[in-house]
């Protein structure tokens, strides 16, 4: 069971808030800042109006990794005024913005630390699952709760190894809400019972024991011992004593409203024979649809793809190729599972054919390509030298920068290209054209939202490539 929140910036301002309200969001988000001087516009008013409407609200920082990560939390902390009641800060990462992970490790870290220690609060981390394989953080912020950003038909998201629960799951950006005019993100809270299991549970089972209501075992088991806690704690708070924490529960648990424990807390039942160490397992097996989305050419990805390739019967592959290349051939052209990422581009002919392959896979031979697919991580990204805001930045029309920016877009799907132009031009339904970047550097005026498309452009490119674009256009 969940229950559903959206979450704004300045996209979608003005929002009529008490239309929302009412129109079944049960809580909601605002953007706050962004890096360490970006304050958004729309965020003193979305903060006041929230509270009006009776919505718990909370607030989110985009994080800039080019930036420091003290400088940015005192941003944060300076503009938003958290009452006892609201939600946890968030920290929205997404960009790499061309630095190393060891950097961006110790600059979120910073972060995370310096407003935990102000508000007395554990912040969230949003985030998307490709992005943070990628980033391999090597469990590093396993014990904070999760926000995952991940837009797919399964009843799941895809989490990155480091959870194996979600708090908030973000399943689409193009949404319609009374009292938005326009596309909103819509997220789940996922509403905790007795029997669930999970990160997230680990979550409550450490701050009902913080708040002296708990003192079993943090296993991430939702058990009858936890449920009497929970209702303890219910009790204490004033809210509907059944045990269940949604997102009333939630929000004061994470916060810093008093809640008087008795005098003995439930006592824990017998311990358990010691269990085996938990072992990470994704939520979920994965989507082929999502594969397609989010290859980037990595050197695991290819060996996944043609490990699952060697899985399938010639006639499953020849039949894949006919509906792919929407045609009916008795003896198709030979298919390849890395040609079909490269030259996806979310045809709806082409969904279909991703959609019919799957259902001919085995569970058991998606399970092992889901393993394989996230086995290995690309080494932490070093600096390349070269940013593509910087190159907009500093674009003077010279020929080799003509030059490399061609060759760069060659590169980049035509998928890929035009989410961009959607970001770039900032329209809410999918662009069909794609986006000269020539224009791009040609018109760029340093705006947040032309930063924020060319650096999420940036972090849909592989490093090799990049190291690539680099050197031709310092020619």
């Amino acid at each position: 069971m969940c229950a559903k929140g959206i979450d704004v910036s300045d996209w979608q301002y003005p929002v009529d808030w008490p239309t929302v309200a009412i129109s079944g969001v049960a809580f909601a988000f605002t953007k706050a800042t962004e890096g360490s001087t970006f304050v958004a516009r729309s965020f003193s008013g979305n903060w006041a109006s929230m509270k009006a409407a009776g919505l718990p609200r909370g607030a989110y920082h985009f994080f800039r990794a080019s930036e420091n990560g003290q400088a940015q939390a005192e941003l944060f902390l300076r503009t938003v005024r958290l009452e006892p009641d609201d939600l946890p800060p968030v920290l929205d990462v997404k960009s790499t913005d061309g630095m190393p992970t060891n950097t961006i490790i110790g600059r979120m870290t910073r972060w995370l630390d310096v407003v935990e220690q102000s508000t007395g609060r554990l912040p969230i981390i949003y985030t998307y699952p490709g992005f943070w394989e990628q980033l391999g953080t090597s469990g590093h912020f396993s014990d904070y709760p999760v926000w995952i950003a991940h837009y797919t038909r399964a009843k799941e998201p895809w989490l990155p190894e480091d959870w194996d629960g979600w708090t908030f799951w973000q399943y689409t950006d193009k949404a319609r809400i009374n009292g938005i005019g326009g596309d909103v993100d819509i997220n789940w809270f996922n509403i905790a019972r007795e029997g669930a299991k999970g990160s997230h549970v680990r979550t409550i089972q450490r701050q009902l024991r913080k708040k002296g209501f708990y003192r079993g075992a943090i296993d991430g088991v939702f058990s009858a011992h936890l449920t009497e806690a929970a209702i303890a704690f219910q009790k204490a708070i004033g809210r509907p004593e059944d045990g269940v924490i949604d997102i009333h529960s939630w929000r004061v648990l994470m916060g810093t409203r008093e809640a008087i424990a008795p005098s003995t807390p439930p006592s824990p039942p017998i311990p358990a024979p010691p269990t085996q160490p938990r072992l990470p397992v994704p939520s979920t097996v994965i989507d082929l649809l999502d594969v397609c989305r989010y290859y980037q050419g990595f050197a695991h990805q290819e060996l996944a793809l043609n490990w699952l390739q060697r899985q399938l019967s010639q006639s499953v592959l020849n039949e894949f190729a006919n509906l792919w290349r929407n045609r009916n051939d008795s003896q198709p052209q030979p298919i390849r599972l890395i040609d079909i990422c490269k030259s996806y581009r979310g045809f709806p002919h082409q969904d279909r054919a991703v959609l019919w392959l799957q259902g001919q896979v085995s569970k058991c031979t998606i399970t092992e390509f889901s393993r394989r697919w996230r086995s290995r991580r690309e080494p932490p990204r070093q600096a390349i030298g070269i940013r593509l805001v910087n190159a907009c930045r500093y674009y003077q029309g010279l020929l080799h920068q003509d030059r490399a920016l061609q060759w760069l877009q060659g590169q980049v799907s035509l998928f890929i290209l035009q989410e961009f132009a959607r970001r770039w031009r900032q329209q809410t339904s999918p662009q069909l054209t794609a986006i000269h970047l020539i224009n791009v550097c040609k018109y760029y005026q340093g705006v947040p939202h032309q930063q924020e498309s060319v650096d999420w452009l940036q972090s849909k490119i592989n490093n090799s490539t990049l190291e690539d674009f680099a050197r031709r256009w310092r020619v």
